[in-house]
């Protein structure tokens, strides 16, 4: 696992978390959810040491199962389960590992998203531009799936109003929501272009990959706004290099400019906004951010970056099939 993303130090349960150990079997509640697993009875006695030691917090993996001999080489696996289930919390409060700064957070967030990107893939989207294996309706299908996430974006982006604490942060989301407006409008007629009309725009349905994008982004706007400005950037950043390979293809294919200019338009005035920056304006407000928070933020990021090398993915493979409509439209 990336040290970045890896769970607690010195682990500790939740205080809303409750044990109960019997003869073979440990059963674990945090309000309505509950786990359970089971050991042989000559393991008990190290279950019931390794429970009130997550309970109490302070040690380190080493020192718990160091504590719990009997069971001392299923204890990593079982913190893993644990802090999958969002169990356990850092109860290290060194100063080292605790709190950081708004703009710490993001450097690391940025080194994060570096290494995530470069260990899982290559745009296989970009790879299939430059070799000349995109055909036209994979085009067109990138161009369905951006059109859905820009048309959502000022619905995603304008939670994260209600969940903002200063002056300067409404007025830096407000005026990055001013910004996002309309944008669909142009883009809408750039799909118009190719045959798409506006009805089937409207009850497009977009790929699982695009909408799970879309629905994260506005779930930490409104649940967890450290990961909704720490993210931003990733929608926001420039890719050059892609559009021109994007534009030279649709030129190699015969499509109109009509339809690609105006993704090259769209990338450009995120440019000329400065929106990439907008995750660093956003997260120099934050003044502290506590070592719990971070890790969930750094864990959120992750998912995103693997959610849009798998949303390429799902591109290529949906919009490669042959078929008569390309708007993915249910009736």
């Amino acid at each position: 696992m990336d040290s970045a993303v890896a769970g607690p130090r010195k682990p500790k349960f939740r205080d809303s978390v409750n044990a109960v150990v019997r003869s073979t079997e440990a059963e674990i509640f945090m309000g309505a959810s509950q786990c359970a697993f089971e050991f042989s009875e000559g393991e008990a006695a190290g279950v019931s040491r390794l429970i009130a030691h997550l309970e109490a917090g302070g040690l380190t993996t080493s020192d718990l199962a160091s504590q719990s001999p009997e069971i001392a080489e299923q204890i990593p696996a079982l913190l893993a389960d644990f802090d999958r289930l969002r169990l356990l919390i850092e109860s290290d409060s060194r100063p080292a590992d605790g709190t950081r700064s708004g703009v710490q957070l993001y450097r690391e967030v940025l080194r994060l998203a570096d290494r995530v990107t470069g260990r899982l893939a290559k745009s296989a989207f970009y790879e299939a531009l430059v070799g000349g294996r995109a055909v036209r309706e994979q085009l067109i299908g990138y161009g369905l799936e951006y059109y859905w996430i820009v048309k959502a974006a000022p619905g995603l982006i304008g939670p994260a109003l209600a969940t903002a604490h200063y002056a300067e942060e409404r007025a830096l989301i407000q005026d990055f929501l001013k910004s996002e407006l309309g944008h669909d409008k142009f883009l809408g007629e750039a799909l118009t272009a190719v045959g798409v009309t506006p009805a089937e725009l409207e009850a497009h349905q977009p790929l699982p990959t695009t909408f799970t994008l879309g629905a994260s982004l506005g779930v930490y706007a409104r649940q967890h706004p450290p990961s909704f400005k720490a993210s931003l950037f990733l929608f926001e950043r420039a890719q050059p290099a892609f559009i021109d390979a994007f534009d030279d293809r649709c030129r190699a294919l015969g499509l109109p400019e009509a339809f690609y200019l105006p993704l090259r338009e769209h990338a450009d005035l995120n440019s000329e906004y400065d929106h990439a920056d907008i995750s660093r304006s956003l997260m120099e407000l934050e003044h502290a951010v506590d070592s719990e928070t971070c890790t969930v933020v750094k864990r959120h990021v992750s998912l995103l970056i693997e959610t849009m090398i798998q949303q390429e993915e799902q591109i290529l493979s949906y919009y490669g099939q042959h078929r008569a409509r390309i708007p993915r439209i249910f009736v």
